[in-house]
């Protein structure tokens, strides 16, 4: 542990368990907090948002308005084979054939799709699972890597200042002893110098009467 200037011992000093000084310590945090100047959402120090599942355009246009509304489905009518009457005229028959047209080549694409996902999805799912297992695997390693570091440190902290608070208890003690003998060392003291004032009086009143008696004689 840093021997670094250190002015309060969390773990050790119960000052904090005081209601009234508990307030007035989350007061001044919350004046200091106040002071401090506060980060802009646009600040350029602060990493760029990071869209993890982006949405194409045709996606987002489907799940407009969700949760709160229901997923839009796809319109199915546009690829829908054509139902003519046998009256129909020239353009009708143009416009059925284009709208044929479109739901075989609709219907081809699908085909396609559908077979390559038969082919490569499955694999293409299961190394993409392994992979984001192997991700969670080492993050999950980091985060208990990181917890155990925060429960040594904290650890390290309550030692180190339940010793700190311990030594710092005994030398408060001793000084308050020094302290009370120093007051009663002054105390003696004085009380002597009182003694010594009374003994020299006496005196100066002894040697007056011998003075007297002399001059009698």
């Amino acid at each position: 542990m840093s021997s670094s200037h250190i002015d309060a011992l969390p773990y050790y000093d119960k000052q904090l368990d005081d209601p009234a000084r508990r307030a007035a310590a989350q007061a001044l945090i919350e004046a200091e907090l106040r002071q401090t100047a506060q980060v802009a959402e646009d600040d350029p120090r602060l990493p760029v948002d990071v869209d993890v599942f982006p949405k194409s355009a045709e996606l987002a246009d489907l799940l407009e308005g969700y949760p709160s509304q229901p997923i839009r489905g796809i319109d199915p009518s546009k690829y829908a084979p054509p139902n003519l009457n046998e009256a129909a005229g020239i353009e009708e028959l143009k416009e059925a054939e284009r709208r044929g047209r479109i739901g075989e080549a609709h219907m081809a694409v699908r085909l396609d799709n559908i077979n390559l996902q038969s082919t490569y999805g499955p694999n293409a799912w299961l190394v993409r699972n392994y992979q984001l297992n192997s991700q969670l695997t080492e993050l999950q390693a980091t985060l208990t890597g990181l917890k155990d570091e925060v429960t040594e440190v904290n650890r390290s902290r309550r030692v180190f200042q339940e010793e700190t608070g311990s030594h710092l208890s005994k030398l408060e003690t001793r000084w308050q002893k020094l302290v009370g003998s120093t007051v009663q060392l002054e105390m003696a003291c004085m009380a002597m110098e009182g003694e010594v004032r009374g003994l020299r009086r006496k005196e100066e009143e002894l040697r007056a009467e011998v003075e007297q008696l002399e001059a009698a004689q």
